[in-house]
């Protein structure tokens, strides 16, 4: 028996060296530069940065539902959190670690922000 929740177990966790992707797809018609995700390299932001993504990831995990919106044309963001995993003494792959699929109008404004222009600059917080 699993002492966690499933709350627990779906909760984000972000490492120093993850890595947040956040893609949009669906609508009416396809731009390929929009469903390319918007990656953010947990490395390269502050430890107040890396705990805001989390809460901000862990907000859209709660106020996902498991039901696809209704109608045709929506649009859906995917979160991936990816983490690097070594093949051998030199190459690295990276693994999803943690994913969440949100129909767009669930999505918190937070997430629609990250995915559009990323996380601010450390000096903008």
């Amino acid at each position: 028996m699993n002492d966690k929740s499933s709350a627990e177990q779906n909760k984000a966790e972000l490492r120093k060296n993850s890595v947040v992707a956040i893609r949009r797809e669906g609508g009416v018609a396809a731009f390929p530069g929009l469903m390319k995700p918007r990656r953010i390299l947990c490395g390269e932001c502050t430890d107040e940065q890396r705990r805001e993504l989390e809460n901000v990831l862990n907000l859209a995990a709660r106020s996902c539902s498991d039901t696809p919106a209704p109608g045709a044309d929506r649009r859906v963001f995917h979160v991936d959190i990816e983490e690097p995993q070594q093949q051998d003494s030199s190459e690295f792959d990276t693994c999803c670690v943690w994913s969440l699929s949100l129909n767009e109008d669930e999505t918190p404004e937070a997430l629609v922000a990250l995915w559009k222009s990323g996380m601010p600059d450390k000096g903008e917080q």
